[in-house]
């Protein structure tokens, strides 16, 4: 019951305040119906469209660029500045900035399709057009050739950069033939093979008189023995018979009818045997010397096949070191020369099949109406304001009044 009583005197009030609810309504309606149709002035909207291709070959050294590259270079200083000189945008009534132009420019990008749609709005028509076309016009020209431009002056100092790789290519190609054919390593090498088996025939014939050396000893040690066993000079008891010298001087000085057969003298004579081994014994000694003397050359030899061994060791390894370091150079270099000239000829082609990467696909149209006042949507959202105000001013005068 409450409810409908409020309800009531919400209606009451409406009804009773309608001419000021009608009069607020009609104040916005005419008002924005005046703004919208006499003081607002139009805006058109013209748009061009700009096709973005692809190299025809891929370059793996420069990146081509996106659609967020161009949409920024779209709004350089330079073409504003351009644009502006060339449609006297600076001169009254235009005085435009190029401010003014970002704000009316708007980029779309579709990426499927790599293209730029430039919008722009402006109060004229052929305003409109002009400005869009020529902008589109001016970019197109300055940045059709940016990504070749690129190439070039990276192919440029590819070029240099090949031209220094392939002369240090060249000459430590030319150092390390240099190296190889002078420093004799193979030589070097036959060398130290050489005496290599010196040392080790030096070390066995070492092992062979130090076998020889201890035999003879142990034979010198038993000759002695056995010498020391022997008596120098034999005495032996001869018949004088036997002995040719004493019996014809015998025979002289007796008759014929004297024996002589029983008459026996001492005679001494040398010993074979101690003579024997005395020559044994002096030749084993001169076998031992002359082992000594060997092996004492065969040391000095040794030593002095070790030193030159070192000596072409140390020369062999210094060798290597620097041919070691020669071959991994050359092999940098040349890698490095193989990479420029890849990257060259692959700038090489790039440049052969230049083509322009922007095109203009669809210049603006003059528009024919405006995009901008709405006018009946104005009407509209200010009638809706206006009744809305009219309302809430109506229960305010009521409420104020009953106070």
């Amino acid at each position: 019951m409450q409810e409908e009583i409020g309800l009531r005197e919400y209606i009451n009030v409406l009804i009773k305040r309608k001419s000021v609810i009608i009069l607020i309504f009609l104040i916005a309606v005419i008002a924005t119906a005046i703004v919208s149709y006499f003081i607002m002035e139009p805006v058109y909207q013209a748009n061009t469209v700009i096709t973005v291709l692809k190299p025809k070959i891929e370059n793996s050294i420069i990146s081509e660029l996106s659609l967020e590259d161009y949409r920024n270079l779209i709004k350089d200083i330079e073409i504003e500045e351009e644009l502006i000189q060339k449609l006297n945008l600076n001169k009254p009534p235009f005085e435009i900035t190029p401010y003014d132009l970002e704000r009316m420019l708007t980029i779309e990008l579709q990426k499927s399709n790599n293209i730029i749609k430039m919008n722009l709005q402006a109060s004229k028509p052929k305003l409109c057009k002009d400005i869009v076309d020529t902008w589109a016009t001016l970019f197109v020209e300055k940045n059709k050739t940016l990504y070749f431009d690129e190439v070039k002056n990276v192919n440029t100092d590819i070029k240099e950069k090949l031209k220094l790789a392939e002369q240090e290519y060249y000459e430590i190609e030319e150092n390390t033939k240099k190296f190889t054919n002078t420093s004799n390593i193979g030589m070097i090498k036959s060398e130290i093979r050489s005496k290599i088996a010196k040392v080790i025939e030096s070390k066995s014939r070492l092992i062979d008189i130090d076998i020889s050396f201890e035999i003879e000893k142990a034979k010198k040690i038993q000759i002695a023995v056995e010498l020391s066993k022997q008596e120098k000079l034999l005495s032996l008891n001869k018949s004088i018979i036997d002995d040719q010298f004493f019996r014809r001087l015998i025979s002289k000085i007796t008759d014929d009818n004297f024996d002589i057969a029983n008459f026996t003298y001492i005679s001494e004579e040398r010993n074979p045997i101690y003579y024997n081994l005395t020559q044994q014994l002096i030749s084993s000694n001169i076998t031992i010397t002359t082992l000594q003397t060997e092996k004492n050359q065969l040391e000095k030899n040794l030593n002095l096949l070790s030193l030159e061994l070192t000596k072409l060791k140390e020369e062999l390894v210094e060798k290597e070191i620097t041919l070691s370091r020669l071959i991994i150079e050359y092999n940098a270099k040349e890698k490095l020369y193989n990479y420029f000239y890849k990257q060259s000829e692959e700038m090489r082609l790039s440049l052969a099949v230049e083509t322009d990467l922007l095109k203009i696909a669809n210049l603006a149209y003059e528009p024919k109406s405006p995009i901008k006042p709405n006018k009946k949507l104005n009407i509209l959202i200010a009638g809706f304001l206006g009744l809305f105000i009219g309302i809430i001013a109506a229960f305010f005068i009521e409420s104020w009044k009953k106070e």
